[in-house]
Parts: C-alpha cells; structure tokens; sequence
C-alpha cells in the first residue's frame, strides 16, 4: 500500500462525507472521485480495514479511525500493569496514558486503536481495538508449579503479564531456567495470558545463555532456511568468464579494500588517482550484491526479512549466508570481484563536478587495515617498505579526504566524536576488558569517500526521478530546538535566532566555540539528542547531519538491504532502459520498504546495545568495591547515569547518592539539591556497588560529597 494513496483515500472520505458506507459503496466513490478501477479500489479498501486505518462499523458499514475520535499507537507497557500509547498517525498529541482497566487484552508493542478522553484533570486512553499483534517470541524464566502447569516470567518486565504454559514436559527443563514461549491466547483483567514453550536456552545468569535470550527477544536467528541455504550453495565461488562481460575492466588499477583486522564481509574498495592540475579521480568499487541476489528469490526474500547484518562483540548474524557475505561477494584480495562502481572526477576544493556509475570487475591488490594505513600516513618505515609499491596512492588518498573534510566542514556537517568500546574476551565469552576504540585518520579516509559515493548516486538518481530510498536526516523539531536554546544560554551560549530554522553551520559554530570548554560533552550530549533520528524515506529530504541536499546508503549492499535494493534500481531504471511496469512496480516496493528498513535497523541497534551491555555487566562483576572517575550521561528523577571512560555506564539511584533534597529540572538535565548538583557531563567519583547480568544493569554509589557546577 502507498502510504500517498493511503492519505488521499482517508482524505477523500472524510471530506466527501462517506464514513459509515458500505464497501461496495466507497470503491464506487472512491473509483469515480480518485480515478481508480473499482476492483483496485475495493482491494485498497481492505487493505485499509486490516491496516485498522478503517473500522467496520454495524453491518458492513465503514469509518475512518478520526470519524470514530480513535488514534492509531504502539503501546508501551509498564511493570506495573499499565501502558502508555505512543501514537503513530501523525497527529500533534503525545503519549496518553491507559490504566489497567482499559487495556483490553493487549500487551507491550501491539499497535492499537485508542479512545483518548478527560478523566478529571487528567488525559488518559482506552484501548478500542487491538489491530496487530507484535509480542512474537517472548524470553522470560520458567517457575514450575507441577507437572501440567508452569509460568513464564518475561525477563521484560514491560509485558507485566505472566504467562501460563502446560507443554513444558515435552522439554528437558529445570525451574528457573531461560526459556523462549509463544503466547497463544491473550486474556484481560487479572488472567494471565497462556502460551506454549518454544525453545529452552538454559542456565539463567550464564553471559552466553543471557547473550542468546537477547538475541531471541530481538526475533533474531543466525541459521537460514533450507531453501535460502541451497541457492547460496548453487552459486559460484569465483567469477566467470560470462559474468564479466560488458562490464568495466578495472583489474589493471591499484585498487585496496581498507578495514578492520578481522572484517570478513568486504563491501568496499578504493582507488585514488592525483592529477597534475591537483583534481582527482576517486573510484569506490562496491561489491556488486544484486548480480547474485535476485528480485523475490528465496535469497531476496530473506535479506529483506533481515533488514541488515547484526554485529555482536564476538559473532555476527549476517544479512547473507556466509557463502556470500565472506565469499563470493566479498571484494577478498588477490580475485577478480564484480561491482558497481562510482568514478568521480573532484576539483582541488572537493567539488565532484563529473562522475560515472557503471558495472565493473576489480582484483583487489591488498587487504589493508585501518592501523596499517594509518602508518603509512606516520612514514612508518616497516609498513612503508611492505606496501612502497601503494604509498604514493595512499599519500594521494589522504591529501583528498583532508579536501574532501575541509568541504563538508565549511558547508557546516556535524561531528560527533562519540566513544566506541571493543572488548577483549576468552574462548568462553567472558569479557577480559573494555578497551576504548580508536579511530583514526584512515577510518575517517574511508568514511569521505563512502560519503562521497553516497551523495554523488542519490543526486545522479534524483536527476533521473527514479524510484529510490533516501537515507534522510530531516530538520530538527522545533520545540525540541528551543529547549536545547534554553538549555546552552546557562552558559551564555547563543545558537541561532530562529529554532525553527536552526542550520547544520548554527549547531557546527556552536560545537566550535565550546571545544576545550567544561561543559563541552555535556553540551555535545544535549545538542545530539535533540536532533531527529536518521531513517529511510522515498522522498530526498536531504541530511540535515552532514548539511547534504541528496544522500543514500549505497556502499553497504552485503549487510544492508537498503543498498542492495539501491544497486537494483540503479541496474534496471539508471543503467538500462526504463521498464514503466517495473518503475510503478519500485515506486510502490521503496514505500514499504522505507519503514521496514528502518524499523530493522532500530531493531539491530537495539540488539547490538543490549549485548554490549551485557557484556559490560560481565566485566564490572569482577571489579565489585572498585572505584572509578566517570562522566554522568544522564539525569532522572530516580538518580544518576554515569558513564566511565571505558565507555561502562552504571546507575547511582537516588539512595546512592549523597543525602540532599533533590529537585529534578527535566529541561536543564539536572538533579539539584542544597548541598550536591548533578547535571549531564558533570566529573564525578563512584563506587561499583553491585552488578545484575541478568537485567544488565551495574548500580554504583557516588563518593563527591560537595557541589559541583559541569
């Protein structure tokens, strides 16, 4: 479904008057007033009643959800037994609370269609209708009552509803261990939803049984389908003599990929050539995915499903079946490789005034690391020797990706320069230490030319107003920009004139003038969280972050869907003749595929922190008692985060803290007593009181006895 032609129709229904028809009805309005065939229109109409976008109402007759005074959301549960609905229709209220009472039998993460009303002095919601189900695997702990009945505790105590299971015989399991069950009947008021055990992890509390319930919880799972397995086995593993030809012969160039030590999944390689009159031809080789992968093949289907690669301290869960990601479409050195590539022809001040797109074939010289590079760039002798043939090249990369930074820095795109960890662990997974990572001058190389590539494909597409997914960065919100106002003129800062049309170069100037500052981190930890998430969208609504008009993700295609489906586009509609049925078919595909993307991405980002946490969790356990200097990352009304520079966060609740009477300022990020401040970015001294593996959680007590100003 268009998400466009889902609003003219809701549009055209409520401004014609024709809530509470007939379906048969509302095709005939809809077909006559949109210009719809009227079987096209009766199958939209369907499809909006099981989107909940349109209720039955009596016999057969409709309304759409704002006729009938409903808001469409997601609730999000509470242990306590309540919920709050945090709306997805686009209209301006915000969460509403719903009590107990009023949740019907749904539970954290269905989307739901509420009732908002006054209950005294105060708003609250009902929930009408449950129109999907999203609670698909839930992880929890099994209590054993006898043998025909069991209880799971969810481990996320947000779906407040234990739940009954009799099937747990069948499985060798012990009380208390980690269990995954399936609900299969959802009950209201004090029942307890019933549900079949699915899957026993074992030990509760051991870091791999805990790592795996994350990952469970996420609704992920490392193994393929037997079908997925069989196409990818089915292919080559080295590139034929037909698959080459008609593409661009690149395998005489001084081509290298440059990653980590241990990357396995190579998307990228470069070539960097420095011209007398100081312009230059950069060339990003991106591993040509879409030639393997075919439209709607068991392979498709399932790296779509996926949504991206998953990346844990010490495993991956690939997009593709390994016989892809780490074979035949991974750019490995020293074979011939298939791409599409991005020649771009870059004046001495970064401008790329002319580029190329085509389908190539590279033989990648060498794997280099980032560390090697880097070397290279410090004239280290031995790394220098190794590689005398490259370094000229890499001396040439590195003169344009300062050109290239200079460029992006004067047209105001934001750094920030947030701390990464890397962990060092044993053969059982047990975490030795929490090591900042570095990055360096090679890192942020490869990252100007994958800037580069992506910004010169989104506008060469836009030009050509082929079907495409944007990666967008949209304008900040302006309530939201006027708070972060407030909150930098404590320190007689001034950003802009305007919130509501703050610029990218406003918030740069404003980074620069409290670099070296006390309040820095805390002023760069405010200004990001104030600024929207980055998504995928049909529409080029420009990026605000790195102050790009046109930009896309395009350098990515082994472990992100969005630029497989990119490259494929550019194939059809860019690189051949445009096919009309299979440019309507795109235009309709990137719609869905734009929020199913990106709720993937949030999906991998929301596992990947919480496996990091766990982690983390692992290694405090052995540094119980310890003292450690932190930074605090974040102010409640229930305590204190604090981050320690080995990137470990912990919690000072307020019983940990020292005693004062507390007054929590939500705007100014601030816990304020009479005695003890604490507010984001603020230096502090905490004791590791104790660590939970299982909730993940390290709770510390604050040792500074005295005020502190950040």
């Amino acid at each position: 479904m268009q998400e466009d032609n889902t609003q003219e129709i809701l549009s055209f229904i409520n401004e014609n008057n024709l809530n509470f028809r007939t379906r048969t009805e509302l095709a005939r309005n809809i077909s006559s007033g949109l210009g719809l065939d009227f079987t096209e229109a009766f199958a939209r109409i369907g499809e909006l009643v099981d989107a909940g976008d349109l209720i039955i109402e009596g016999k057969d007759k409709l309304a759409t959800i704002s006729a009938l005074g409903l808001r469409k959301g997601v609730l999000i549960g509470n242990a306590r037994g309540f919920a709050f609905c945090k709306f997805t229709d686009g209209g301006e209220t915000p969460d509403v609370f719903i009590p107990p009472t009023q949740l019907k039998t749904a539970l954290h993460n269905d989307t739901v269609l509420v009732k908002v009303r006054k209950n005294g002095d105060k708003t609250e919601g009902a929930v009408v209708k449950i129109v999907e189900r999203n609670a698909k695997n839930i992880v929890g702990t099994l209590d054993i009552v006898n043998d025909n009945l069991a209880f799971v505790k969810p481990d996320d105590t947000r779906y407040f509803r234990d739940i009954v299971v009799r099937n747990h015989k069948k499985f060798k399991v012990k009380e208390g261990d980690k269990v995954v069950c399936r609900i299969t009947k959802y009950a209201a008021g004090d029942k307890n939803p019933q549900g079949n055990l699915v899957e026993v992890l074992g030990l509760n509390g051991d870091p791999k049984i805990e790592m795996l319930a994350i990952i469970r919880e996420n609704n992920l799972y490392e193994e393929f389908e037997p079908e997925v397995l069989a196409e990818a086995r089915t292919l080559p593993q080295s590139v034929t003599q037909e698959a080459m030809r008609g593409r661009r012969d690149f395998t005489k160039d001084n081509i290298v990929t440059i990653d980590g030590a241990d990357t396995r999944d190579i998307d990228d390689a470069v070539h960097v050539v420095e011209h007398p009159d100081g312009h230059f031809t950069l060339s990003v080789h991106i591993a040509d995915v879409s030639h393997y992968v075919k439209q709607n093949s068991p392979l498709d289907l399932e790296a779509y499903k996926r949504g991206t690669s998953v990346y844990f301290p010490d495993l991956v869960y690939p997009m593709l079946p390994r016989e892809l990601s780490n074979g035949i479409c991974s750019l490995n050195p020293k074979v011939n490789r298939l791409t599409l590539s991005v020649i771009m022809e870059i004046d001495e001040k970064g401008e790329t005034y002319d580029y190329e797109i085509c389908e190539g074939v590279i033989c990648s010289r060498e794997k280099m690391t980032y560390d090697d590079v880097f070397a290279i760039f410090n004239d280290k002798p031995e790394v220098c020797a190794k590689y005398a043939y490259l370094v000229p090249e890499f001396k040439a990369m590195q003169k344009l990706h300062r050109i290239l930074l200079k460029k992006r820095q004067a047209r105001g795109a934001l750094e920030f320069d947030l701390p990464e960890c890397e962990f060092e662990m044993d053969e059982a997974g047990h975490v030795l230490d929490v090591k900042l990572h570095e990055r360096n001058e090679a890192h942020m190389m490869i990252e100007s030319f994958m800037l580069e590539a992506n910004e010169t494909v989104a506008l060469a597409c836009d030009k050509e107003k082929l079907p495409f997914l944007y990666r967008v960065h949209e304008q900040p919100d302006g309530q939201k920009m006027f708070d972060f106002f407030q909150f930098a003129g404590q320190f007689g800062l001034k950003v802009a004139n305007n919130p509501d049309k703050v610029t990218p170069k406003d918030l740069q100037r404003l980074l620069k003038t409290v670099e070296g500052q006390p309040y820095e981190s805390l002023i760069n930890s405010v200004m990001l969280r104030s600024l929207q998430k980055a998504r995928y969208d049909p529409k080029d609504l420009g990026h605000f972050g790195i102050a790009a008009t046109h930009y896309c993700h395009f350098t990515s295609p082994i472990r992100r869907y969005p630029d497989l489906l990119i490259h494929r586009m550019i194939k059809k509609f860019y690189l051949r003749n445009k096919d009309k049925k299979e440019l309507e078919f795109y235009k309709e595909f990137v719609e869905e595929a734009a929020p199913m993307t990106s709720e993937r991405e949030k999906l991998a980002e929301s596992a990947e922190r919480e496996v990091e946490d766990l982690k983390k969790a692992d290694y405090m356990q052995n540094h119980v008692g310890e003292i450690y200097e932190g930074t605090v990352t974040g102010v409640t009304n229930f305590g204190v985060f604090v981050e320690l520079a080995n990137t470990v966060e912990g919690m000072c609740s307020m019983e940990n803290l020292p005693t004062d009477n507390y007054v929590f300022i939500e705007k100014l990020y601030k816990l304020a007593g009479t005695k003890h401040d604490y507010q984001l970015g603020q230096k502090v001294t905490v004791l590791v009181l104790s660590v939970n593996l299982r909730r993940r959680q390290i709770d510390f007590k604050m040792l500074d006895a005295k005020r502190e100003s950040a």
